[in-house]
């Protein structure tokens, strides 16, 4: 910094009130100092910075492998608020083939960099994982249901969300129905979406064939066994717990020559996966942007009195996407 500064004919403390911005610095000085800095190839030390000040304003995010589009869009709109506010992200995102290990392994690297609060935008890290760290750093669960009395979270109405599918499946006359249900283990928002969703249909009657999927980033897990159910006689629709598990069973339904929903309706959940208007899926839009302009909301709360802020659970309902692949049920089972 003292070799930029000199290069720009500044102090050494004017050159660090323009990379920190901590007071208001005339504009020709501050590009007189980024364009040295930009010659000499300087970038901040943003983390000795942090350990200088005893404080941090990088925030952290662990987010489930973004190339699932709800993830990623959750992704994308957690960064936007986080720069509106101020702030900056360092962002940690195991591979979809990568499971909870990982990503207790990535929440360790994050703490590790001393972050000023932290985001946790997966289904695997469970609440117990993240007690000891609560007196440590903020921590606001982001998109998926949290209980724990000293954890803030902004999620989706993963219940209302499952009972808005299924009352439309059995409004359509559905009386046996496979429900797709994974692992707690491998996603708790998809495990609960599921158990919800065979909850609500059995309050309608309906007969529920629940397809287990064990396996962590498996998304075409099950679709066999909804075609055999399908070829058996012994459903007329599938539900899955997101249009990704959905879209992922298309394939299968395609080299059997099913069409929906002709020969089965088929329901998703998410409704954020791009040109999902095309394939026409029966789906839950989540408010992703509302989630992530409320979580950096409660962060900033957080951080400026973490003692006086109660603990809140929000939970932010979706809208139902009425699509082609729910039709009417083409015969009694």
């Amino acid at each position: 910094m003292e070799t930029v500064a000199a290069a720009a004919g500044v102090s050494r403390a004017t050159a660090s009130r323009v990379f920190h911005g901590s007071t208001p610095v005339a504009p020709g000085t501050r590009d007189a100092v980024h364009a040295a800095a930009k010659t000499l190839g300087y970038v901040p030390n943003t983390m000795a910075r942090s350990l200088a000040a005893r404080g941090s304003d990088i925030l952290g995010l662990l987010v489930r492998d973004p190339t699932n589009p709800a993830y990623g869009l959750l992704f994308s709109e957690l960064q936007t608020q986080v720069s509106r506010a101020g702030l900056e992200m360092v962002t940690v995102a195991p591979s979809r083939d990568e499971g909870a290990r990982y990503e207790r392994q990535a929440l360790n690297r994050l703490l590790g960099l001393r972050v000023g609060g932290m985001f946790v935008a997966t289904g695997v890290i469970r609440a117990e994982m993240l007690e000891p760290f609560l007196d440590i750093v903020p921590v606001v669960v982001v998109g998926r249901p949290e209980s724990h009395p000293r954890i803030h979270s902004v999620s989706y109405d993963e219940d209302g969300n499952a009972a808005q599918l299924a009352d439309a499946v059995a409004a359509h006359g559905h009386r046996s129905v496979a429900v797709v249900t994974p692992s707690a283990a491998n996603s708790v928002p998809e495990h609960r979406r599921g158990v919800a969703m065979a909850r609500r249909l059995r309050e309608h009657g309906v007969r529920v064939h629940p397809v287990a999927s064990p396996t962590f980033g498996r998304a075409e897990e099950g679709g066999l066994d909804i075609l055999g159910l399908h070829r058996s006689g012994r459903i007329t629709a599938a539900m899955f717990p997101s249009d990704w598990r959905l879209l992922a069973f298309l394939p299968l339904a395609q080299a059997a020559g099913l069409q929906a929903p002709d020969d089965l309706s088929l329901t998703g959940c998410d409704g954020v996966l791009p040109g999902i208007d095309l394939l026409g899926f029966t789906t839950v839009r989540i408010p992703v942007e509302r989630a992530a302009r409320r979580a950096v909301e409660v962060m900033r709360a957080l951080r400026d009195n973490r003692t006086r802020t109660p603990t809140e659970h929000e939970l932010l309902p979706g809208t139902l996407v009425p699509g082609r692949t729910l039709g009417p049920a083409p015969h009694p089972v």
